[in-house]
């Protein structure tokens, strides 16, 4: 059985920008231009309502873990300022898709460390909660990376969200792997350390100083390019 290595996205392998406003303005705007409207005043005026519209949608994400779509999500932020649709269109979708593919940026080392860890023969996996599959798709695309990985399991795929154990449990069924043979890694304790550690994984938690290290961690690490040397590290314990 092929080791396996699964990766969250956000804030793992791509940073946002420090003021997540201009990244969901940007959002904003594009959806907006779709429709022919571009008045800056406007535009400031949608992205406070989608702003509070996210805050709920978001809230029913965490306590219910089940994925909000975009396409609802969109659907429901367009009606809210006041313009109706027939349905959500793929121009929606991308100019959802825009603010990821546009304003974040791909963490310093990351492809070099995806390289070494498949000339080692692990299999690698993308698990991400997101509420559109194409954005980390695309996103990994434009940054090079997606070649690198066996599969990209999102919850806008699967229906449900980290850390519910059946996300985890669909990518190493793909992957053909077992738990034990898997580690998974992420920046958020609740999400990435606690689910994969529900379902028997291992798990790296990659440092962040607004959280507090989560005490199940099998190891941390401050940059992606100390992981080859951990996870060497972890699957030697193993042994």
């Amino acid at each position: 059985m092929c080791p396996c290595v699964l990766f969250d996205f956000w804030r793992t392998l791509i940073e946002p920008p420090e003021d997540l406003t201009v990244f969901y303005r940007h959002r904003v705007s594009r959806i907006l231009e779709k429709e022919g409207i571009g008045d800056p005043k406007f535009v400031d005026a949608s992205t406070r309502v989608y702003m509070r519209l996210l805050s709920t949608i978001n809230r029913i994400r965490r306590t219910r873990l089940v994925e909000v779509p975009a396409e609802y999500e969109i659907s429901l932020f367009l009606n809210s300022v006041g313009i109706e649709v027939d349905r959500v269109r793929d121009e929606h979708l991308e100019a959802y898709a825009s603010s990821m593919l546009e304003l974040t940026r791909l963490k310093r080392s990351v492809r070099e460390v995806l390289s070494q860890l498949r000339e080692e023969g692990f299999k690698l996996a993308i698990v991400s909660n997101t509420p559109y599959h194409d954005m980390v798709v695309g996103k990994m695309r434009r940054d090079g990376i997606l070649g690198f990985f066996d599969v990209v399991v999102t919850s806008h795929r699967v229906g449900v969200r980290k850390p519910k154990e059946e996300i985890f449990g669909y990518a190493l069924e793909v992957l053909g792997g077992k738990v034990d043979d898997a580690v998974m890694v992420g920046d958020t304790p609740y999400q990435d350390i606690l689910g994969a550690k529900k379902v028997g994984m291992r798990a790296v938690w990659v440092y962040r100083s607004v959280d507090e290290e989560p005490s199940t961690a099998d190891g941390v690490i401050r940059g992606i390019e100390e992981l080859p040397r951990l996870i060497d590290e972890i699957f030697s314990r193993g042994a």
